[in-house]
């Protein structure tokens, strides 16, 4: 059972920002409680009044939906294009789209900090790490409720994400900007190294050959970089069926304990460690907003390393010089960025083993039930035409991100894309590895204090690297403050 969600009036400011669940809450749609078309039992969710923009008089038209977001480069301006033309399509409802933060952690705390005084908007889109304290907060209108209300059809949509963001059975974002991870490699590098860049490394031990057959050339001195950031432990560790959380990495039941502390997070661990101890990796903190990782490859400091699939459009924009570091940052972050010139190109996620596997990522939009009845029908009218197929392809030939719809894979113009231009070629991979790469029974954790645990992950990874401690000590510390977190979530129900 999902726990009873806490009235927004008593909201305290609550830990979210990774995959969800906690407490007495229960596990995802694993258990066949989603089923093929998304649906669960909507009875115990609040009512969606999908109709209550038939009230509104004609003089308060149009209804007015704001929607929070922290995109920048080409994600925003899918997300403003997509906006601009559902305002230009109906006179009923305005969409103003509005970037409040560099980084989705700090949208986070800013959309928490709003609780209280119920200064919500009426749609967010958040990181995907969320699903079980949104769920869990008294301040979301589930999809699933609308679903219901509006008999929508979820037929077309990708099975792995209705099935990930769903809690008892219940859908909680009404769409998704969905994105995983490529290897990123400077094509000169590889080859001038006697390395095939069309065969780029699939595993850990291929990128530490790889990386050391470049620096063994003289081509840079720190071949791969990272910026130690925490979803790509996951993907790595998940990728390769390890859990992060007791309990069937909290699908099964509630999380009650980590259990990071394992003989196959210590192998990754200890990679990482030997890597940066022999010189081969190029350690970035994973700061919000920062974009080192980029600066590291501009710069040719670097020759390859693991980045987001939604970077793919941004990237061959830089490449192309359609784009700048002030696009890239929003102008919040000063750097001189030009990749063009540079001969990059993209593959498969590399994995602990085998290339592909993967978990679910990227950001996710949410409605909020704090707002008005006819703000909370219009939110729902405007997140299904993101959800129709036009969009869709704006969504992922501009914005850079997964399809929601199965059927944006057959758009010809998608087909073309994808086929004729590199950014595309990099997309049909990253739509590839989403539909094949994550497996249905073990597709990422699922904990309330999700925060707390990519916090604590984190600081082990920069211990390790960046102070010089043990893999087994910082793992070992990491699994006690996330049982930690996960034992306060339980008490403070929430």
């Amino acid at each position: 059972m999902r726990r009873t969600p806490v009235l927004i009036v008593l909201a305290v400011a609550f830990a979210l920002v990774v995959a969800a669940c906690g407490g007495t809450s229960g596990g995802g749609a694993g258990d066949d409680q989603a089923g093929e078309d998304g649906a669960g039992d909507a009875g115990a969710l609040p009512e969606c009044p999908v109709d209550a923009l038939d009230d509104v008089p004609e003089a308060d038209l149009p209804v007015q939906v704001t929607l929070w977001h922290a995109s920048v480069a080409k994600g925003e301006e899918a997300l403003n294009q997509i906006a601009d033309a559902y305002n230009a399509s109906q006179d009923r409802v305005q969409v103003n789209v509005e970037n409040q933060a560099t980084s989705f952690e700090e949208l986070q705390r800013k959309y928490n900090q709003a609780i209280p005084t119920n200064d919500l908007p009426g749609i967010a889109l958040l990181e995907d790490t969320q699903t079980q304290a949104m769920a869990d907060s008294g301040t979301i209108l589930p999809a699933q409720s609308c679903i219901a209300a509006d008999d929508y059809d979820m037929s077309d949509f990708v099975p792995t994400l209705v099935d990930y963001y769903s809690v008892d059975g219940n859908l909680y974002p009404a769409s998704m900007t969905g994105s995983n991870a490529l290897i990123y490699l400077n094509v000169d590098h590889f080859e001038d190294a006697g390395l095939d860049p069309a065969a780029p490394p699939q595993n850990l031990d291929e990128i530490r050959e790889a990386a050391q057959a470049i620096k063994d050339a003289g081509i840079t001195e720190h071949p791969f970089v990272w910026h130690m950031a925490p979803w790509q432990v996951e993907f790595w560790l998940t990728g390769n069926h390890i859990p992060f959380v007791d309990n069937d990495n909290g699908r099964g039941a509630p999380a009650t304990e980590s259990v990071l502390d394992s003989e196959g997070a210590l192998e990754l661990f200890q990679w990482l460690k030997d890597m940066n101890d022999d010189g081969l990796m190029l350690p970035i903190t994973d700061v919000p907003g920062q974009i080192d990782q980029y600066l590291a490859l501009a710069n040719e400091q670097a020759s390859f390393s693991v980045e987001a699939s939604s970077a793919a459009t941004s990237v061959e924009a830089f490449l192309k010089g359609q784009l700048d570091a002030g696009d890239l940052t929003d102008g919040r972050v000063n750097a001189d960025v030009n990749l063009s010139g540079l001969n990059i190109a993209a593959n498969e996620f590399p994995g602990m083993e085998e290339p592909g596997h993967i978990q679910v990522g990227g950001g996710v939009y949410y409605m909020m039930s704090t707002t008005a009845p006819e703000v909370q029908a219009a939110a729902w009218d405007y997140m299904k035409w993101v959800n129709s197929v036009d969009m869709q392809v704006v969504n992922n030939l501009v914005g850079g991100n997964d399809p929601v719809l199965l059927s944006v894979a057959d758009v010809p113009e998608v087909k073309r894309t994808w086929e004729d231009t590199l950014s595309g070629q990099w997309l049909a991979i990253s739509f590839e590895q989403q539909q094949n790469g994550i497996d249905p029974e073990f597709p990422g954790p699922l904990v309330g204090p999700y925060t707390e645990m990519r916090t604590a992950v984190r600081k082990a990874v920069e211990d390790m690297l960046l102070n010089d401690a043990e893999p087994a000590d910082v793992l070992a510390e990491a699994e006690a403050e996330i049982t930690d977190a996960i034992a306060r979530y339980d008490e403070e129900n929430f």
